[in-house]
């Protein structure tokens, strides 16, 4: 902990401004404290904490003498400077001694992202709500290519004195504990651990849910989330899609006989943990890290563990179950889109359909299906895939890469990308929504063989129109 005491009040600004402004964010934890009353004030300033789980912020400077303005530029994804801009988007950080019912002014600087969003905060740390638009405001002038030129300001009168802040819902290990614990009751689960994280030895888990019972032969839906650690939404919509599947009634008994779920739900468990947006603890983007020089199913050495651990203990076996072939392949993501833009998936081809051989375009063809699904399911804030395939990811090296290669169109494997901001609805998006979306997507995956199970089901009627949103090519995409 760093506290900050000064013994001439004359000159307590001038010196605490630039002692807050030395203060960066340790590999752990960062606290930057309040000057106490040696600075002629018996209250102590507004202290700032990221001493708990997936907290984040780099240097914070007063702006102010009175302690009610502050700077909090974020930190890089493990304080690594050669990061990208791009990587440095996360913040979650813990307020105390705030003035209750005084205006305090945060601006949140160094910001990775082009579009404005608005955060959450929450007086126990546990609850979490928006701000209200008239609280947040984007400083004219972002540019992301332009290093400290995005600024987002939150002004409010507060109602307690902690307050905890972040740029979205967060969603932590613990949160993920307590879920898997909700869950591990249930017959039908089974929660293993792949292997332990190669920094923080936390475990790396697989949920798998069927019907104990069935005995015949079914399919494998394979999904995976939070290789990005910072995208939190993934989270809240595996919770609905998994209580979808494991729940009493016509949609849930349907699914757990005719599917086996393979689940990876925190695939960048260390970097959860720690703090960061976008890397594991050691910096590396496991999202394009799908590497294999030997040209086997196995990850050589050079791959990240995460990744090996995924391919070896979970990808590869499914991929490998005759009895329950891999049919659907999801990758769960967040984008820092536009603040209207609704989720969206991201199919991976080129850009002229006209070229793709027959197995491109019978996978272009599953994955337009299994989009119109959804949308239909979620009642159209779905964004309308484009008319010409995505961005040519069959000759990079992403989770769907390593699907086409090992069984091409065999396996629709496909990024859903859910997004921060109103998302097609009349509020910014809420935990309620994505969880929503988890059962649209489990309504969709039923929707791909209804009777193969033998058990009825009824499908809705198909929407007239089932996108309701146009696609927007100015979708704001990280892949690499």
């Amino acid at each position: 902990m760093t506290t900050l005491t000064l013994d001439d009040p004359m000159n307590c600004f001038g010196v605490m401004k630039t002692a807050f402004s030395r203060v960066t964010r340790g590999l752990a934890l960062l606290w930057v404290a309040g000057v106490l009353a040696s600075c002629g004030s018996s209250e102590p300033l507004v202290s700032f904490s990221t001493d708990f789980e997936s907290g984040s912020i780099g240097v914070v400077t007063p702006l102010d003498a009175e302690g009610r303005a502050w700077q909090l530029a974020l930190r890089d994804d493990n304080d690594n400077a050669s990061l990208p801009n791009s990587f440095r988007t996360w913040w979650h950080v813990r307020a105390d001694h705030v003035p209750v019912g005084q205006s305090l002014r945060l601006e949140f600087s160094r910001l990775g992202f082009p579009y404005y969003f608005v955060p959450v905060y929450s007086y126990d740390g546990t609850r979490w709500q928006h701000f209200a638009e008239s609280e947040v405001a984007l400083v004219p002038g972002c540019v992301i290519a332009v290093p400290d030129s995005c600024r987002v300001v939150v002004t409010k009168r507060f109602d307690a004195p902690t307050v905890w802040i972040a740029r979205t819902f967060p969603y932590t290990t613990r949160d993920l504990s307590t879920f898997l614990a909700e869950l591990a009751p249930n017959p039908a689960v089974r929660i293993e651990t792949l292997g332990l994280s190669p920094v923080l030895h936390k475990p790396l888990q697989l949920i798998t849910i069927a019907d104990p019972a069935v005995s015949g032969p079914r399919k494998t839906v394979w999904i995976h989330a939070r290789t990005h650690a910072a995208e939190t939404g993934p989270s809240f919509v595996l919770e609905g899609l998994i209580r979808s599947v494991l729940a009493d009634d016509e949609l849930g008994r349907a699914l757990r006989a005719q599917y086996v779920f393979r689940i990876v739900p925190m695939h960048n468990v260390d970097g959860a943990y720690v703090g960061n947006y976008r890397t594991n603890a050691t910096s590396i983007n496991l999202e394009n890290m799908w590497l294999n020089t030997q040209g086997t199913l196995l990850l050589d050495a050079n791959a990240p563990l995460e990744n090996r651990l995924l391919n070896q203990f979970a990808m590869v076996p499914a991929l490998q179950d005759a009895s329950a072939p891999v049919v659907l392949a999801l990758n769960l993501h967040s984008s820092n889109s536009e603040p209207d833009t609704a989720p969206f998936f991201f199919p991976h081809f080129g850009s002229d359909p006209a070229r793709y051989t027959p197995a491109q375009r019978a996978l272009w063809s599953k994955q337009i299906a299994f989009i119109t699904d959804v949308a239909r399911y979620f009642d159209g804030r779905i964004e309308q895939p484009p008319a010409d395939g995505g961005a040519g990811f069959l000759n990079s090296w992403f989770p769907e890469t390593w699907w086409w290669n090992h069984a091409q169109e065999a396996v629709n494997a496909i990024t859903l990308e859910t997004t921060y901001g109103r998302a097609g609805f009349d509020h910014w998006i809420q935990p309620p929504d994505l969880r929503n979306l988890g059962v649209a997507v489990a309504r969709a995956i039923r929707a791909l063989a209804p009777q193969a199970s033998g058990i009825a089901f009824k499908l809705p009627e198909p929407a007239p129109e089932p996108f309701r949103l146009p696609y927007k090519p100015q979708i704001y995409l990280e892949r690499e």
